[in-house]
């Protein structure tokens, strides 16, 4: 399927156009640098139709977090990738 481009508000300054942080002064805003003052910005993405198949995984484990100084890797039990694409997760 090909790329969708649609206009979304720009989430720096919620669509006004202006930007006020801890720099600014009180009264004072600045053109959001994200939108150039539009208030949106252009969103590309490609509409999910299905899960794609991977080729190169066997095996499907939860995930034992992502933070920097956290454990990572997987955790728990463990499914067969034919089992994750029936449907099934594995268990924690």
């Amino acid at each position: 399927m090909s790329q969708v481009t649609v206009e979304v508000e720009c989430k720096d300054c919620k669509g006004t156009g202006l930007y006020r942080g801890f720099a600014e002064p009180k009264g004072i805003a600045v053109v959001c640098l994200k939108c150039d003052g539009t208030g949106k910005v252009s969103l590309t993405y490609t509409p999910f139709t299905e899960r794609k198949r991977r080729d190169d995984v066997n095996t499907v484990r939860r995930s034992a977090g992502t933070f920097i100084g956290a454990a990572v890797g997987p955790t728990g039990g463990s499914i067969s990738y034919e089992e994750f694409l029936a449907g099934k997760m594995p268990s924690e």
